[in-house]
């Protein structure tokens, strides 16, 4: 099966108005969300980052093998600010190369952490970034060539937080762990010893799918929050999972921020979509003093769930070890915390579009698989050939050339089902998404955008800093076990 959202999308008002069942787990045995470390990345000092083994209990009890950075699994927090320099320092002590891409950033490619600049084991590496860029979350992960699957699967990835003095002065909560939580959302599947199971020669041509939704390397956690305004910074880290999520009873969230930034006003929304990659911020009014349960939905269940979307909803873990009713996360009040209760502004931030006018170049891109001869995935299909335009991923090609600083209009679908698109080092406005006009709620700046097969995603992009032959930009699927099987190309900027 390859995934496609349209019956979702047509259908979705069919979840508006039905709550899940309450109070059919407890929350005593549940374990606590871990808070990743936040680091200060705004001072000269360079921020250490060591790429090492650790062992982390997902499940009570027991010891799972991972990978991580600074800790046993995923990374620490890091702060930026805009126009100030974020100067990292990564030592790989691991056994094999790892690449580190800092996704979202606006950096020239010779710090960008593609495949390229992988740091063999033993090395080090320390990019020097010039933050130039609005208040945006972004994050860091594996992109190793042919591995960025696996490692960001077992726990190299972590979350980069950037400030501006705009931002700071909307009173949004900002308070880290408190009423300003980092989410990173993914799926892992275990074997009956507790390790986690991977493999990209056994995944199918959707990718690797988990079985079993883990919050920040927790499963159905409880994060204690204030009873007022709570921001949610959500990354959908999965490797090849489509989300959709919601909160138990409805209620109505606001999402602030796209991938690149601020959207110009909070949209309301009561179930949201996140693709692969893809970063959402969003408010959740806790005022009324009760807890809220956020659950994370497979989008490929509900669009096969026979009996609706409600049906899809309740099938939400997948996990016979965990009960199907149990939320993802809970959002517990506690009245000891000091709340955030400082109205939401009617308006964020402008967001200037280009003109017709400015765009001079018109690109298009194409995303393709065929059934490849070989070895077969984990549910019996082939292992797909997958290339853009043709061509796989090859470290000696550059795909295009770009001019900097041109507005350009790429122009990108599949020839099967859904992938969410990146491409590295720049934020970019959807104007069409699968077809039709860009939602109001993905109308802010993107680094990721979906498509299909039914009909063309149109973004329009500039690129201001500069790529060289030598170290190239990335654009590919952020489907990993897509990217990790060559659905990715190179491009420079000068």
């Amino acid at each position: 099966m390859t995934l496609s959202r349209r019956r979702f999308l047509t259908g979705s008002a069919a979840f508006v108005g039905t709550a899940f069942a309450s109070n059919a787990w407890s929350n005593s045995n549940r374990p606590e969300l871990p808070i990743p470390t936040l680091i200060d990345g705004t001072i000269e000092a360079p921020v250490h980052l060591q790429l090492r083994e650790g062992l982390w209990s997902f499940k009570p009890g027991i010891m799972t093998p991972t990978l991580g950075i600074n800790q046993d699994y995923l990374g620490p927090t890091i702060r930026a600010r805009k126009n100030r320099e974020l100067n990292l320092s990564y030592h790989n002590t691991l056994n094999e190369g790892v690449a580190v891409h800092g996704h979202g950033l606006h950096v020239p490619g010779e710090v960008d952490g593609g495949p390229q600049l992988e740091i063999a084991p033993g090395d080090r590496w320390s990019p020097k970034l010039s933050i130039v860029q609005p208040s945006a979350t972004c994050w860091y992960h594996s992109h190793t060539h042919g591995k960025s699957g696996e490692q960001t699967y077992r726990g190299l990835a972590g979350m980069i937080l950037i400030d501006d003095d705009e931002t700071d002065a909307m009173d949004l909560p900002r308070r880290y762990g408190i009423d300003d939580i980092p989410i990173v959302i993914q799926d892992r599947t275990f074997d009956e010893q507790g390790r986690l199971v991977y493999s990209l020669m056994e995944a199918d041509e959707d990718g690797w799918y988990g079985d079993t939704v883990v919050i920040n390397g927790a499963i159905a956690p409880v994060a204690k929050v204030p009873a007022g305004r709570v921001r949610l910074r959500l990354l959908n880290g999965a490797n090849a999972r489509f989300y959709i999520v919601a909160f138990a009873d409805n209620r109505v969230f606001h999402k602030i921020a796209t991938d690149g930034g601020l959207l110009e006003a909070p949209v309301p929304m009561t179930t949201m979509e996140m693709s692969p990659g893809e970063r959402c911020e969003i408010i959740v009014d806790l005022s009324d003093g009760k807890s809220a349960d956020l659950f994370t939905l497979f989008e490929d269940d509900v669009d096969e769930a026979e009996e609706g979307i409600v049906s899809g909803m309740l099938g939400v873990l997948g996990s016979s070890e965990v009960a199907a009713e149990m939320p993802s996360l809970t959002l517990e009040v506690d009245t000891s915390l000091v709340p955030n209760l400082v109205p939401l502004p009617e308006k964020l931030v402008n967001i200037i579009r280009p003109k017709a006018s400015d765009v001079v170049r018109v690109r298009e891109f194409e995303l393709t698989m065929e059934h490849g001869g070989g070895a077969s995935g984990h549910h019996g299909h082939a292992v797909m050939d997958m290339a853009i335009n043709g061509a796989s991923m090859d470290m000696n090609v550059i795909n295009e050339r770009v001019n900097l600083g041109e507005w350009e209009r790429w122009r990108i679908r599949s020839d099967m089902g859904a992938h969410p698109f990146h491409a590295h080092g720049c934020s970019f406005l959807i104007d069409q998404m699968e077809g039709a006009t860009a939602p109001e709620d993905q109308r802010g700046w993107k680094d990721t955008v979906v498509l299909d097969d039914d009909d063309w995603s149109e973004i329009v992009v500039r690129f201001d800093h500069v790529a060289t032959d030598q170290f190239p930009y990335m654009y590919h699927c952020h489907i990993l076990e897509h990217e990790d099987r060559g659905m990715m190309g190179q491009f420079t900027v000068t």
